[in-house]
């Protein structure tokens, strides 16, 4: 039964809900340049976002439901945009990739699901060159009391609904603990989410010269 829910009822939706934040996609996305890794690419739903101006997105996800409809939201991009685009069924513990190889890596609402976001943030870390950004759009444990001790609270039951989403995770910290600059980073309540998961940590972390 929750293979079923997996492979055919969560990929709907995810889809559904990621549909929400096409304005913040709108704002954060066209402005990414140069070799891109999506970690997490879901169902693809930040393609259309993204510049004619990349030279290339190798998008990761492990879950291959996921993969496929990532596949079909590709096949309805320009030809010249899709040909730049490339789906790796994989996970960010392991990064298929070379090291100081990418410009910019994207997380988006995809730390809070990996098992390890450390192991994955330090091979983020790894593939990106000297100079490169991490770009990030995560929801992370509330600074309200009371909502974060719902989130504590529902934590147990959220996870396997959302397939291993953890509404706790320290998500800044472990950028830091990275090694990343994250003074370009924020942390605030973004009004289009509902509580549980409605702080989010916005911005760009840099990996050192």
């Amino acid at each position: 039964m929750m293979n079923l829910y997996r492979q055919h009822i969560f990929p709907y939706l995810l889809d559904k809900v990621s549909r929400k934040l096409d304005a913040d996609r709108q704002r954060i996305l066209p402005y990414l340049r140069g070799d891109v890794l999506e970690l997490g690419a879901g169902t693809g739903v930040n393609f259309s976002f993204y510049s004619q101006q990349i030279n290339s997105l190798i998008a990761l996800e492990p879950e291959p439901a996921l993969l496929l409809m990532a596949a079909q939201q590709r096949s309805s991009l320009e030809a010249k945009q899709a040909g730049r685009f490339y789906l790796i069924q994989g996970d960010g513990h392991h990064l298929p990739l070379a090291s100081n190889s990418l410009d910019v890596v994207l997380c988006c609402l995809v730390l809070c699901s990996v098992s390890d976001p450390q192991q994955a943030l330090l091979e983020i870390y790894r593939v990106l060159k000297p100079g490169g950004t991490l770009v990030v759009f995560e929801h992370v444990r509330s600074e309200h009391v009371f909502t974060r001790a719902c989130q504590q609270l529902v934590n147990p039951l959220w996870k396997p609904l959302a397939c291993g989403c953890h509404l706790q995770r320290h998500t800044f910290q472990y950028i830091e603990e990275a090694g990343f600059t994250t003074d370009k980073l924020e942390t605030y309540r973004h009004q289009a989410l509902p509580a549980l998961v409605g702080t989010v940590l916005e911005g760009v972390a840099f990996k050192p010269f």
